[in-house]
């Protein structure tokens, strides 16, 4: 199927596409692993709300604080991955989605306000100033999280979700290489063709390295 290899082609560029360590869903191993299906669930939760809820708002960064108590969620992933990979211990997949949400739905609140139009003036509130910034996306995430545990929808629709997530981020910050630029849908062009390519670069790359004799 034409869709299901353009999906396997961009998960490839971020992703070793183990299938031991993807979930499966009506027998088929989703795109990316568990842990980057984690990451990117918790990137597109986050996002959305903050789209929502604060692209007309004057935000910055968090706090330095706040951005301590955040930078504590991306322990469990390091831990976890590093080890995984040193076989100190054995992961399974639905620990490596869970500290995936937990690195991936914090990212944006350090990105996102990089965007605001109007951020960094005395008039400026955080981009996490109520409870409620830091519940909801969390709770989007958990939501997300087990219906991809459970396998539902299709594994086409679920792929699909995640690929698009991808893209989504990497447009983001592909838009930072525009600052000059004031058409927002130029700018938005822009930043997903850069995003489509260099994702597409990193995919050929990874091909060529798996295709070469060991």
């Amino acid at each position: 199927m034409l869709l299901h290899e353009i999906l396997h082609f961009f998960g490839r560029a971020i992703c070793h596409q183990l299938e031991d360590r993807s979930l499966q869903v009506s027998g088929n191993a989703l795109t990316v692993c568990a842990r980057d299906t984690g990451i990117y669930i918790g990137v597109f939760s986050t996002l959305i709300y903050l789209q929502f809820t604060k692209r007309k708002q004057s935000i910055t960064i968090p706090s330095i604080k706040v951005s301590f108590v955040l930078l504590m969620f991306l322990f469990p992933l390091m831990i976890d991955g590093l080890g995984s990979y040193t076989h100190l211990f054995d992961s399974n997949n639905p620990r490596r989605l869970v500290t995936g949400i937990a690195f991936g739905f914090i990212l944006p609140y350090f990105i996102y306000p990089l965007l605001s139009k109007k951020n960094f003036n005395h008039e400026s509130v955080a981009v996490l100033s109520k409870s409620k910034d830091l519940f909801i996306p969390l709770m989007i995430s958990a939501f997300l999280g087990g219906l991809f545990y459970l396998g539902q929808p299709s594994h086409i629709v679920l792929d699909s979700f995640i690929i698009f997530s991808v893209i989504g981020w990497f447009s983001l910050l592909s838009s930072f290489l525009f600052p000059f630029i004031r058409k927002a849908g130029l700018k938005c062009a822009l930043s997903i063709m850069v995003s489509l390519t260099f994702l597409s670069l990193l995919s050929m790359a990874h091909a060529w390295v798996l295709s070469l004799p060991i």
